[in-house]
């Protein structure tokens, strides 16, 4: 595990997120640090989620067909055209990122719905979707992530919240 990593943990699950220096620094390079700032999103990719550990591999920034402070509304084929050319390349896609213009990003009644209806439509493919938020303040604390399920939103805690060691973090 690189130094740079941020790794994150649901209380009582048997796996691990890992969110490489590359990946934390493209999504804090899109902060919503100024009063004009809009709304930015993306998606995360993965080329082995595994059963202890499951690292991004890959972060990406969608394009926006309209972007506002507080909210946006992505180009849908080319959500679907970035996951095609990325799974031809050996990338699963995880889950999305967006941004917030709030220090401690938390989901919106909206980003939860969206959270859950993609999880939910992914059922056959994938245990859980990964949703992270990109705040104003530094890491751990600026980005926040969940994993939904289908039928519920669950809290990932940076390694030091979730009670391990940062030895214990991944798994090899």
């Amino acid at each position: 595990m690189a130094e740079s990593s941020l790794v994150y943990r649901i209380p009582d699950a048997s796996w691990v997120l890992e969110l490489p220096g590359e990946g934390v620094r493209t999504l804090l390079s899109h902060a919503q640090r100024r009063w004009w700032s809009t709304e930015a999103a993306g998606q995360l990719y993965s080329a082995a989620p595994g059963k202890d550990a499951v690292r991004v591999d890959a972060v990406t920034k969608l394009p926006a067909r309209a972007a506002s402070r507080t909210g946006l509304r992505l180009d849908i084929p080319a959500v679907a055209k970035e996951r095609e050319a990325f799974f031809r390349e050996g990338l699963h896609c995880l889950g999305f990122w967006h941004t917030h213009p709030e220090p401690t990003p938390c989901p919106s009644p909206d980003d939860i719905a969206l959270a859950a209806d993609h999880a939910r439509a992914g059922r056959a493919a994938f245990t859980g979707l990964v949703f992270v938020i990109v705040g104003t303040a530094a890491a751990p604390g600026g980005i926040g992530v969940w994993v939904h399920d289908g039928t519920t939103l669950w809290r990932a805690l940076p390694q030091a919240e979730a009670g391990i060691s940062p030895s214990m973090a991944l798994l090899s």
